[in-house]
């Protein structure tokens, strides 16, 4: 269940949307994960929600054009990341990422 994030990384921090203020704020937002292969991959980190008491976690791997969406569990020191299975709820998520992350974007055709 991937989302196209039309080549926009993150949101400026300080902005809160692309902007050319010149900041370099990317590889502060990139996380490695262990694969279930063993091998480690970088993502960069869009961002987290709260909804409907879980948190949530949208990941763009370095390089792509694309970002995943997944439920975000912090037990102690250890995160998990599961994927959405419910496509309804899915869609709630990523219908609030879209709005945390591209506003003021529009795409009306």
């Amino acid at each position: 269940m991937f989302s196209d994030k039309d080549d926009k990384l993150t949101p400026c921090p300080d902005c809160g949307e692309d902007c050319d203020c010149g900041q370099d704020f990317a590889d502060d937002n990139i996380i490695s994960l262990d694969m279930e292969d063993g091998s480690q991959q970088d993502f960069y980190m869009l961002g987290v929600i709260e909804h409907e008491g879980k948190q949530y976690i949208a990941l763009a791997e370095v390089g792509s054009n694309e970002y995943d969406i997944l439920q975000m569990e912090v037990q102690d020191e250890t995160v998990e990341l599961n994927v959405i299975e419910d496509d309804d709820l899915f869609d709630e998520v990523a219908n609030l990422f879209e709005e945390q992350l591209f506003m003021g974007d529009t795409d009306d055709e």
